[in-house]
């Protein structure tokens, strides 16, 4: 028996190209840091500024202005640092899928940073009557960093409260959190930047 053996001149067909691979850091988490180290510029320069007046001036706090309270300040920056601890449990939940955690650490840290600002609303109240931004350079600089920080906080609660928001609604996964780590991670430099803050205008004045 013969066996013929026949050519076939058929193109050879290729696999479909698979999902692309993603190579490095999202894009939203670059432009989170680039966004982080443009805000630590700034309260850096404000610090500096106060800096070089308190070391040029005889007397500081200036004028009969009493030096920072600590206690209640103390336990408001506990209470802020703190907070940064659910906020990271939350975002190791959520690349691990679990999104129930994910939701009660960002919903106590929300709520951590909440209390904070309202002890820090109280702060001024009692402050006002002895001194104002328009006081002196001391009490433009205490209003102006603390301000800033306090502002800079809010833009953190509605960040994660928005994501929250949405998180709640099943938005996010395992496969997609970048929103989830962009704006834990700003809440995380609000928490550094207050230490930065408290050390500066609260215990190295009053020790």
């Amino acid at each position: 028996m013969t066996t013929l053996a026949v050519e076939t001149d058929l193109p050879e067909v290729e696999a479909p190209p698979g999902p692309p691979r993603s190579s490095g850091r999202p894009l939203g988490w670059w432009g989170m840091v680039s966004l982080i180290c443009t805000e630590a510029t700034i309260f850096g320069l404000l610090l500096f500024s106060y800096f070089y007046l308190r070391f040029n001036a005889q007397r500081w706090p200036l004028a009969d202005i009493k030096d920072p309270e600590l206690f209640k300040s103390g336990l408001r920056t506990v209470v802020l640092l703190g907070s940064s601890v659910p906020m990271h449990v939350a975002e190791r939940a959520i690349k691990k899928g679990n999104r129930r955690l994910m939701v009660w650490g960002m919903a106590i840290g929300w709520l951590m940073g909440a209390l904070f600002l309202f002890g820090h609303v109280q702060e001024y109240v009692d402050l006002w009557s002895e001194f104002r931004p328009t006081t002196n350079a001391y009490g433009s600089l205490f209003y102006t960093i603390t301000g800033l920080h306090a502002l800079h906080l809010i833009v953190g609660m509605g960040m994660t409260g928005y994501v929250l928001y949405r998180a709640i609604g099943g938005r996010y996964d395992e496969h997609n959190h970048v929103p989830v780590q962009t704006s834990i991670m700003y809440w995380h430099f609000v928490d550094a930047v207050w230490i930065a803050v408290f050390t500066s205008l609260y215990l190295s004045v009053s020790w």
